[in-house]
């Protein structure tokens, strides 16, 4: 039950009574917000009155039935199906894909309600960090078994897939949902204007390690693995700046002057994980501080901390087997069925990895909160572009793989045509559907086009294919 804002003074002990008036430098302890006026008093329990709805060990059972009433939750039928598989049944490689896609799918998306859930109990600032560690391991593990299986141009091409997807596909849902149910939409540009320069700086991190490779006849492998491994430590070290400024610095920038009452907390915290903090404003964080607990215990809905724990370390730990036999798959898959590896790669595995995103900013657009669901989209792609990217260089390294940023000519032609096309429909703050179906109709070219990319020009920028082919 939430808490009455008035003095309350009863008899019997663990009732709620009054506090100490909180200062105002307690109440702002997060991106500069003001301490409301009518805060003065706040809600203690004593532990033997404690509700059951907020880390109580009574609150796990109700919670996870909660977690496990979503239609995607049906998907876990496949973990268990593909251990099975793995264990007694041998199958063609196509089920065993298709089975392994279907088992990523929702233990990504365990990870994602885990780690929002675990969030609440730890804070704003650790949880942003819980949330960059967490945020893309999905990708962060597949990069790892594609890595020892020796595919570090799959890992490549699922990288800047990731990247793309969420630039042009998610976005573009979330222009045209936010569009179709209403005449124009505006939108807070400070923080995607600030986003698409950090593209923009990945970008040029991609260009010159393969303009070298293709043009200029005296670079050596060794050379752009040793530009590589530099640039990815420049790459992160740009990530980092960007949350500096963007939680701390200069967060009033991107801080409109009012924003609508109704945020829903897993969603604020959707564009909290995903690099764009700043599209959450004061009034969202004002109802986030205040129903993180309040909520939580009148549905029920909030995990005890040690379950949230448990769920996403085992669900981590399952989807590290799961990637090693999707990863083993992809080639036979290929044979099979005469699919380009480019195409499973760029278009295929990143749908997998960024199941959870797509769904939680689409969902939001249509809900009319539109910032938020960029921040998401956007915020996805930075943080791939600019730390999953430099750590899948340094894990090569780590492992000995030779994976660098020469990534194909015709792959960073279409990340920096993107960014463009992105960009001239960012610019004058304003979204609807005909921008969204933009956005959707250059990925899908896209990706049409990597279904008809031969696999003789997705070896590597720097090696022509064969004479006469």
């Amino acid at each position: 039950m939430r808490a009455s804002p008035l003095a309350l003074e009863m008899p019997r002990s663990g009732a709620l009574r009054e506090a100490p008036p909180a200062s105002s430098r307690e109440l702002s302890n997060f991106q500069g917000m003001k301490a409301p006026e009518d805060r003065s008093f706040t809600a203690e329990y004593s532990s033997d009155d404690e509700p059951a709805g907020h880390g109580h060990p009574g609150a796990a059972l109700p919670a996870l039935r909660k977690m496990l009433s979503s239609k995607v939750a049906l998907m876990l039928v496949c973990v268990p199906l593909a251990w099975i598989l793995w264990a007694f049944v041998e199958v063609s490689p196509s089920v065993t894909f298709v089975v392994n896609v279907g088992a990523i799918i929702p233990l990504s998306w365990l990870i994602s309600e885990a780690t929002e859930q675990l969030e609440v109990d730890v804070g704003a600032t650790l949880g942003t960090l819980l949330n960059s560690s967490f945020g893309n391991v999905v990708e962060i593990i597949l990069s790892i078994s594609a890595i020892r299986a020796g595919l570090v141009k799959v890992v490549q091409a699922a990288l800047l897939g990731s990247i793309l997807m969420n630039l042009l596909l998610v976005l573009g849902c979330c222009f045209f949902v936010a569009g179709i149910k209403s005449h124009e939409v505006k939108f807070n540009t400070q923080s995607a204007t600030y986003q698409l320069c950090l593209l923009a700086v990945s970008s040029l991190a991609l260009c010159v390690p393969t303009s070298l490779a293709v043009f200029d006849d005296w670079s050596t492998a060794e050379e752009r693995l040793l530009l590589s491994r530099g640039v990815a430590v420049l790459l992160m070290s740009m990530y980092l700046q960007w949350l500096v400024f963007n939680l701390s610095t200069h967060h009033d920038l991107f801080a409109p002057a009012h924003s609508p009452l109704n945020v829903d907390k897993l969603e604020t915290k959707h564009a909290l994980c995903r690099g764009s903090p700043s599209e959450v404003t004061t009034t969202d964080l004002e109802g986030l501080m205040d129903s993180d607990i309040s909520d939580a215990e009148e549905d029920g809905a909030h995990m005890p901390p040690w379950l949230s724990t448990a769920i996403l370390l085992g669900a981590t730990v399952a989807v590290s087997f799961h990637c090693d036999w999707l990863v083993e798959a992809i080639d036979p898959v290929t044979k099979e069925f005469g699919v380009k590896r480019a195409f499973i790669a760029t278009v295929l595995l990143p749908m997998v990895g960024n199941f959870s995103e797509e769904i939680a900013a689409v969902t939001i657009a249509s809900k009319g909160k539109l910032n938020l669901a960029m921040g998401v989209a956007i915020g996805a792609a930075t943080q791939v572009a600019l730390l999953v990217v430099p750590i899948a260089v340094l894990l090569g390294w780590a492992m000995g793989a030779d994976l660098d940023l020469d990534f194909e000519v015709f792959q960073v032609q279409l990340l920096v045509v993107s960014i463009l096309v992105v960009g001239f429909c960012l610019q004058d703050g304003h979204a609807n559907w005909l921008k969204g179906s933009m956005l959707m109709t250059t990925y899908v070219i896209i990706s049409t086009a990597f279904w008809f990319i031969h696999d003789r020009e997705f070896v590597s920028g720097g090696i022509p294919p064969p004479r006469g082919r």
